[in-house]
C-alpha cells in the first residue's frame, strides 16, 4: 500500500499517512493489477481453508474499514483480519505470527492498537514510512534496487557509508527522526565519532550565517513565505523543533531542494570517515535480520516451553532457525520476501553502485508449512516455490535439512 500510486498521498503532517480516500485509490489498483492473486486467496477461502490478513508497516491502511470491506467483497466475505497486536497465536500460543515490524525502531507504531487519528482522519505515519514515500522512492530513479534493502535502517546505514556528503546527510536525518541516540543506532561507540544532525546542525545555525540564510530560503517553502532569518531562527532555536523542520522538508520538497543544502553542510562539518567506522557501519546492516531472529529465539528458549515455531517478516531476507544444534523440528522461519533482495550479512561491501541493476540479485519465493504431529508436536519448514540466481549475488544456499523436509 506504501508504494502504490505513491501520488495519491496528500501530506497534511509528517506525522500522518493516508486518509480512507486515499488508501482506497491504493487499493482500487492494487485489486486491478493483481486480479488473480486475489482470485487464488478466493479459491483457497471457497475449498474450506481459512484466509487471514494482517497489517505490516507498509499495509497500515488494512485498519480502514472500507478498505476491509473491499477485500472481503474481492476476495471472499469469510475473510478474516488480525490487526492490532505485535504477535497472534495459534495452536494455542505454539506457533506465534508476527510481521516483525513493531521491533524495529523506524517502522513501529506509537498506537498500533488504534493507528486511526480520529481529528485528522488519517493513519499514524512511523518514521520508515516517511522516508521512503519521500526520499526512496526518489533515489530509486537512480538506483532501482534501493528500495529492496529492508528494513529501511540498512538502506540508511548504505547511505551513510557512501563518501556523498548529501547522502550521510539523509541517513543522519532519518537515524535522528527515529532514535534518541542516532550515534548507537548506526553502530558508532560514542558521540566523538558521529554526533546526531539536531544538535551539530543548531550549534552551526548559531554561528553561520549563510547557512542560516539557506535555512530561511527552504522556510519559506514549507512554513512561512515572509518570516525573516531571524524569525527563522528563533523558531528553530531547539533540537526537537529543528527536528520536526526537517521532517517537514522531507514531507513537503523533493530531495533535490534541500539535499544540497544539508549536504554542503555534512561536507564541511563532518569526521568520522575512516575505514574502521565504515566497517562498523556495513557490518551492522546485518544486525536487523538478526535482531529479529534473537527476538524469536527469546520466544522459544522460554522454560515453559509453549512456543514451538516462530514465523516473522519484515526484512525482506529468508532466514532458519532450527535451534543451536539445528535439531528442532520447529524454531524460527522468514519467508523473506516476494521480490529480489539482498542478504545483507552475506554481502559485506555492498555499496549504493550495486543497487543499479535489480538483476544482479536473487529472488526466492517461499512459504513456510507448519503441521501439527500425531503427538501433538509442531513441525516447520521453508519451502521454497520458486528461484532465480542473481547475476552477481547468490542466493542463500538450502540447509540440507530443507531438501529432505521438502523432497
Amino acid at each position: 500500500m506504501a508504494q502504490v500510486l505513491p501520488d495519491v498521498f496528500h501530506p497534511v503532517s509528517p506525522k500522518f499517512w493516508c486518509s480512507q480516500d486515499e488508501s482506497k485509490q491504493k487499493l482500487n489498483a492494487i485489486l486491478t493489477g493483481h486480479k488473480d492473486m486475489f482470485d487464488a486467496l478466493g479459491a483457497f477461502q471457497k475449498n474450506g481453508n481459512q484466509v487471514t490478513l494482517s497489517a505490516g508497516n507498509h499495509d497500515v491502511d488494512l485498519y480502514w474499514p472500507r478498505i476491509q470491506a473491499d477485500l472481503k467483497q474481492e476476495i471472499h466475505p469469510d475473510v478474516k483480519f488480525e490487526l492490532g497486536e505485535t504477535v497472534y497465536y495459534r495452536y494455542g500460543t505454539r506457533l506465534v505470527i508476527g510481521h516483525g515490524h513493531m521491533y524495529d525502531a523506524a517502522n513501529s507504531f506509537r498506537n498500533w492498537k488504534d493507528p486511526i487519528d480520529k481529528d485528522q482522519q488519517r493513519l499514524e505515519m512511523c518514521p520508515g514510512t516517511l522516508f521512503m514515500v519521500k526520499f526512496v522512492n526518489w533515489l530509486e530513479a537512480k538506483f532501482p534496487f534501493s528500495d529492496n534493502v529492508k528494513p529501511v535502517t540498512a538502506l540508511g546505514r548504505l547511505l551513510w557509508s557512501e563518501k556523498r556528503p548529501d547522502f550521510k546527510a539523509a541517513a543522519k536525518i532519518l537515524f535522528q527522526f527515529t532514535y534518541k541516540n542516532p550515534v548507537t543506532a548506526l553502530g558508532m561507540d560514542s558521540a566523538n565519532d558521529l554526533e546526531g544532525i539536531g544538535k551539530a546542525l543548531l550549534i552551526e545555525l548559531s554561528v553561520n550565517e549563510i547557512l542560516q540564510e539557506k535555512i530561511t530560503k527552504l522556510y519559506h517553502q514549507v512554513r512561512d513565505p515572509n518570516a525573516t532569518t531571524e524569525t527563522v531562527m528563533n523558531d528553530l532555536s531547539s533540537e526537537e523543533r529543528l527536528i520536526d523542520f526537517l521532517k517537514e522538508l522531507f514531507l513537503r520538497l523533493a530531495p533535490e531542494v534541500w539535499l544540497p543544502v544539508l549536504g554542503e553542510y555534512e561536507a564541511a562539518s563532518l569526521g568520522g570517515d575512516d575505514e574502521n567506522s565504515l566497517s562498523i557501519l556495513r557490518s551492522g546492516m546485518a544486525k536487523d535480520k538478526e535482531n529479529l531472529r534473537n527476538e524469536a529465539i527469546g520466544y522459544l528458549a522460554m522454560e515453559s516451553g509453549s512456543y514451538e515455531v516462530v514465523v516473522f517478516g519484515h526484512t525482506h531476507q529468508p532466514d532458519e532457525w532450527r535451534g543451536s544444534n539445528g535439531n528442532l523440528a520447529g524454531g524460527y522461519f522468514n519467508p523473506g520476501s516476494w521480490t529480489r533482495y539482498v542478504d545483507l550479512d552475506k554481502v559485506y561491501n555492498l555499496k549504493l553502485a550495486d543497487l543499479e541493476n535489480e538483476n544482479d540479485f536473487p529472488y526466492q519465493l517461499n512459504f513456510i508449512r507448519v503441521e501439527q504431529s500425531a503427538s501433538g508436536t509442531l513441525r516447520a519448514d521453508k519451502i521454497c516455490f520458486e528461484e532465480a540466481s542473481g547475476a552477481r549475488f547468490a542466493p542463500t544456499p538450502k540447509p540440507t535439512k530443507y531438501l529432505k523436509a521438502t523432497s
